[in-house]
């Protein structure tokens, strides 16, 4: 059972084992999105069909009449990962090795939906992924292993999203045999837990008032979707990559370009030191460098970013 990115790397992971079988995929129902409003199928749903496995798109995973059909497929484990349904008690004791989950933070830090984007706007050095037995809390069953890993400061959501998804799918390959053979005590968590609601959107507006450290950080969370964005002359702007420098106050006003190189691209002053913008996306356009988008655009110094003309 599985819905984003991250689970496609779990299930991809899970395929290559020619020890499992894997008797069908459950995912979140097509939903409508884009200008057209066209249906747009969950990634794990394209990637079962694209691996021939048979998808199932329940509206409610827990009705008993879809509970009644896995209960017929006889299977020997659910593997849930990045899911977004809450399993309840008929579906968690269906299987007889119970469900397993695959989180994308070293349990009980960041329990929720959102772990990869709060990790990052946090400013984490160490991340990891949980493989965990599930109980009817969200993220609070008992261990069965963990791995860590360090995060780059180039690391994004996206890039971190695959890499946890593949070490997850890896070590959840040395788990399943294990803890089919007994081999394997649940241990339960230890520690304060930290929550990862779903990050609303609203985040990704980028406030130059904020400490450049800490729009980086939004660049890099909200990588590739929805982006991390400001304004520009009324116009949204998307920044896809960016770096900072200096943390002792700032030479200008919060949003202002302070001067403009072709290696290190539009560099703002921040609420405390400099943002340097790399790569972005002007509304309607495409993805360019900075350094484009400053002989495309006529971008000049002094100009400021972050005021949207209504």
């Amino acid at each position: 059972m599985g819905t984003s990115a991250f689970a496609v790397r779990v299930l991809t992971e899970l395929v290559e084992d020619e020890q499992l079988e894997i008797l069908g995929v459950v995912t979140r129902p097509d939903r409508r999105a884009g200008r057209g409003l066209r249906p747009v199928s969950p990634p794990v749903c394209c990637e079962a069909k694209r691996l021939g496995l048979p998808v199932w798109q329940p509206e409610r995973v827990n009705h008993p009449d879809f509970v009644g059909f896995l209960r017929s497929l006889q299977c020997d484990v659910i593997v849930v990962a990045a899911y977004g349904q809450i399993l309840k008690r008929d579906l968690l004791s269906l299987p007889p090795l119970g469900c397993i989950n695959v989180h994308a933070s070293l349990l009980p830090q960041y329990r929720g939906p959102d772990p990869i984007r709060w990790t990052l706007l946090n400013g984490e050095e160490v991340t990891g992924v949980t493989i965990m037995l599930m109980d009817e809390g969200v993220d609070t069953g008992p261990i069965l292993a963990q791995e860590s890993l360090p995060i780059l400061p180039k690391d994004t959501y996206a890039s971190l999203t695959e890499k946890l998804g593949t070490l997850g799918g890896k070590l959840l390959r040395e788990v399943l045999p294990a803890w089919k053979e007994g081999r394997i005590t649940p241990r339960p968590q230890e520690g304060e837990p930290s929550y990862a609601p779903v990050v609303e959107k609203e985040k990704a507006r980028i406030c130059w008032e904020s400490p450049a450290w800490y729009i980086v950080r939004q660049v890099r969370a909200f990588f590739p979707s929805p982006g991390a964005y400001t304004f520009f002359a009324g116009k949204r702007l998307k920044i896809l990559e960016a770096s900072w420098e200096g943390s002792d106050g700032t030479p200008c006003s919060p949003g202002t370009i302070h001067h403009v190189e072709r290696e290190k691209g539009i560099v703002v002053c921040a609420g405390e030191g400099l943002v340097a913008i790399h790569r972005l996306q002007p509304e309607g356009g495409r993805a360019m460098s900075s350094w484009e988008f400053v002989c495309g655009y006529r971008l000049s110094v002094g100009q400021r970013m972050g005021e949207e003309v209504r």
